[in-house]
């Protein structure tokens, strides 16, 4: 019954995902980026908070995965609008996979500077 809901987490998380449609044309406004970037990191967000019950699960690796998703949660609500001003700044390529990939390095980026600087 477990598998069963966690499969269909996932499946509704990938389908949000897939779903973001990209904006096209490579003469794209400032705002249609700024709009197509938040949009991106909100699906994030509500992709990773889906995640966060996996917290729960009796599996290590389950657990470890909850608990990620849910750091990476925090991390990309607190910095939402840096993020989309540097992806903007560095203009991240129209398609979800790329700010995906984009939001995946900022945030691995910052756990390692934390840990680095960590005691």
């Amino acid at each position: 019954m477990k598998h069963r809901l966690v499969t269909v987490i996932v499946i509704v998380c990938l389908a949000s995902v897939l779903g973001a449609a990209p904006a096209r044309g490579d003469e794209s406004s400032t705002d249609q980026r700024k709009s197509f970037y938040l949009k991106c990191v909100n699906t994030e967000i509500e992709n990773d908070s889906c995640k966060v019950v996996l917290t729960g699960s009796r599996s290590k690796n389950l657990q470890a995965y909850g608990e990620k998703a849910a750091l990476r949660t925090v991390f990309l609500s607190r910095n939402k609008e840096a993020l989309v001003r540097e992806m903007v700044a560095q203009e991240v390529n129209l398609q979800p996979q790329a700010v995906q990939q984009y939001l995946r390095e900022r945030f691995n980026q910052e756990t390692h500077t934390r840990l680095a600087t960590a005691p």
